[in-house]
Formats: C-alpha cells, sequence, structure tokens
C-alpha cells in the first residue's frame, strides 16, 4: 500500500472497495468504480485511506463540477460531508467492515437456524 503514489491501486484500492462496499456519496447505492483522492491531489492531498473515497463512476465526475466540495470529517469510521453547489450538506458513513447487519443474534442460534428449525416443526 505505496502512499507515494498518485493514482490508488494495488491494496490500497482493494482496502477503499472494502472499507466502502458501495458509492460513498448520500443516497447512491451504486457499486464503486472509482477510488478517489476527497482532497485532491492537486491541492496536495495524500493518497491515503482516509483521504480516499470509492464513488461511482457519476458521483467521482460530479464532485469535480464547480461549486461542489467534498471533505473528510473523521477518518474512523470513514465519514464524509458532501457540500452542494446551492449550500446543503450532506454527511455520508463508511459501513462497518462486516457490513450493517454483523451484529450477532443476542442467543446461540442464528436467524437462519430458528427459521429451519420452525420449517422442520410446521412438517
Amino acid at each position: 500500500m505505496d502512499a507515494r503514489r498518485r493514482l490508488f491501486t494495488g491494496l490500497l484500492r482493494r482496502m477503499v472497495v472494502l472499507r466502502d462496499d458501495v458509492c460513498a456519496t448520500p443516497w447512491c447505492d451504486s457499486l464503486v468504480a472509482h477510488a478517489d483522492h476527497v482532497h485532491p491531489a492537486r491541492d496536495g492531498g495524500p493518497t491515503s485511506l482516509v483521504n480516499a473515497a470509492g464513488l461511482c463512476a457519476r458521483c467521482n465526475l460530479v464532485k469535480e463540477s464547480p461549486g461542489w466540495q467534498v471533505v473528510v470529517v473523521r477518518g474512523s469510521p470513514h465519514e464524509l460531508e458532501v457540500r452542494t453547489p446551492t449550500g446543503h450538506r450532506h454527511r455520508t458513513l463508511s459501513p462497518p467492515l462486516l457490513g450493517w447487519g454483523s451484529d450477532p443474534p443476542p442467543d446461540d442460534e442464528s436467524v437462519l437456524e430458528r427459521h429451519l428449525a420452525a420449517l422442520l416443526d410446521a412438517a
């Protein structure tokens, strides 16, 4: 994961895609197509996991349009704020590494096991 590079390639890109899962823009659930700098590299933004965002192609192009701005609010958990040309601010939070539904059920039995047991009891 070489942070001296300008492009997100190799393991660093893989980490961005794993962390963000879907496009990091609020309300966009498209698959990640681009790993890009939140603070642009041309303005001195580092090529790092904290300064990275996994975006779909459309959202990555839109954020480069005049009036749009994206900033990192915090690095862990990764939170971004998107500022629109109209002045609206929207925040987005990357999902937990194991997914949103990663909390285990309260007892030792999984939801699938309970469902299968109910099916067997009905038979």
